[in-house]
């Protein structure tokens, strides 16, 4: 990789992050890049416009899907210990698939749930999970159809790491919480936190506030928000707003832990080629959790998979990016309750860069943050949009109607004057724009946030629709 210089200043870095910060009304944020041996940390702003508490480096962020790449990474230790199978059978290690209504989800393996190529649907409702086990989630999972056969596609699936929680209590004879606190938490020295947490007499460490970022008014009428940093009476600011972290119990293996920058970067380092240098005092020795096997299979795309919307490739919890430089990028991100968090990691030239934001525009922050840094001569691998480029549709009656994909329900509708949107009931109302590609742009109507790209797909050429691809996520025309 190309670079200006060895290492990014810190105080360059400090002096970008705090003017994207204030430009995208963030109340909050982390910001920690690893390069070259060494860390620089970067804190803006207030955990909550709520409380005005001010953020700090141990401040513990919604890491959303990220959690993902720390579920991954547990499944992988018991992987490397010989106490599961990549390739075995699902019906194999859950019980409750072996008498399921749907087969075929026992015929899926660990390594499909991974990928998200197991054909499970992107949410499974379970209102009867209470506890700390995954035992009724997956009983469940085997009540809900396939998308599509295993191995046979990519569809991005909450649920099947929700499932992967089941299998972890049958590898470790430990709930989630639990096996993953003991097995790689505690190791990298970092203290739990979790969005949902139903084990008895359990502390539970705070997390941030989420934020909405409302599209009606403008940074310089709203003020900055990073300026009510160390306020104790920090109130609201125009245009944003708390807001709750809206996420069931059932996901949380796929998407409740919580954390900091600096916590994400230390589980990144299990992944980089210096993970075996020698430590100093500032940056200790990372302990021997984690395989240079299973990291390499982490790393491995899965052929066939294309997770498009979201990522140049897939492996096993990592995505993969290109750089400008054409340099492979692993990483994750994660969205939850007014709440974004972001990781990238270049194995061979030892850099790792985390961030979180308490904001829906957290997602722009980040955007333009790798622009500037590109400018500075580092280059971070990132997805870029596949934004269509042909006229719009005229007529958009063939498209009009419900997509579904387990209990993920997208609507096609038009109003009066012949606009498109794309909803979801009780939670989102995009505007839609569809191009002569059959690629489409949703743009959300109230909250100041990235655009979601994702095309229709035929069954075959000119013929009529039958999938909607949204976020990674593929939905049957109903």
């Amino acid at each position: 990789m190309e670079r200006r210089e060895d290492a990014v200043e810190a105080s360059l870095l400090s002096g970008i992050f705090h003017r994207l910060v204030q430009k995208h009304r963030v109340p909050g944020a982390q910001l920690t890049l690893y390069r070259n041996g060494k860390m620089a940390e970067c804190v803006v702003g207030v955990e909550s416009l709520r409380t005005g508490r001010p953020v700090t480096t141990e401040s513990a962020f919604p890491y959303g899907s990220i959690t993902k790449f720390y579920t991954a990474a547990l499944a992988m230790q018991f992987v490397s210990d010989g106490d599961l199978d990549l390739d075995e059978p699902l019906a194999d290690l859950v019980p409750e698939l072996k008498r399921a209504a749907n087969r075929t989800l026992g015929t899926a393996t660990v390594r499909q749930l991974l990928s998200h190529t197991a054909g499970l649907a992107d949410n499974i409702d379970c209102p009867d999970m209470r506890g700390a086990s995954y035992q009724r989630y997956a009983a469940a999972c085997g009540e809900v159809p396939s998308l599509f056969m295993p191995g046979l596609a990519f569809s991005y699936s909450n649920a099947g790491y929700c499932l992967m929680g089941r299998v972890i209590e049958y590898a470790s004879g430990m709930d989630w919480w639990t096996a993953l606190e003991s097995c790689l938490l505690h190791p990298l020295g970092v203290e739990p936190a979790f969005l949902h947490d139903p084990r008895p007499d359990t502390a539970h460490r705070r997390t941030t506030d989420g934020h909405a970022v409302r599209l009606d008014v403008s940074a310089a009428q709203s003020g900055t928000a990073s300026g009510k940093a160390g306020s104790a009476d920090a109130g609201g600011v125009e245009g944003v707003e708390t807001v709750d972290h809206l996420i069931p119990l059932s996901t949380a293996a796929a998407g409740a832990l919580a954390g900091s920058a600096t916590a994400l970067v230390a589980a990144a380092r299990l992944h980089l080629d210096d993970r075996d240098a020698l430590a100093t005092e500032e940056l200790p020795d990372l302990p021997d959790i984690l395989s240079k096997d299973a990291v390499e299979e982490m790393r491995e795309c899965v052929p066939g998979a294309e997770p498009y919307g979201l990522a140049d490739g897939w492996g096993l919890g990592l995505m993969t990016h290109r750089g400008a430089d054409g340099a492979i990028w692993l990483g994750h991100d994660g969205a939850v309750g007014g709440s974004s968090c972001h990781l990238r990691l270049h194995p061979a030239s030892n850099v790792a860069l985390a961030m979180t934001a308490n904001a829906t525009t957290g997602q722009k922050l980040w955007d333009d943050l790798l622009a500037d840094l590109r400018a500075e001569g580092l280059d971070i691998g990132h997805y870029t949009l596949p934004h269509p480029d042909t006229p719009r549709v005229e007529d958009p009656a063939e498209y009009v109607g419900e997509y579904a994909n387990g209990d993920l329900v997208l609507v096609v509708v038009a109003d009066a004057s012949g606009r498109l949107f794309l909803t979801r009931k009780d939670y989102f109302d995009s505007r839609l724009v569809i191009h002569e590609d059959d690629r489409f742009v949703a743009s959300d109507t109230e909250v100041d946030a990235v655009p979601v790209v994702g095309r229709f797909v035929r069954g075959r050429a000119g013929g009529p629709i039958t999938l909607l691809q949204y976020g990674g996520r593929a939905l049957a025309r109903c």
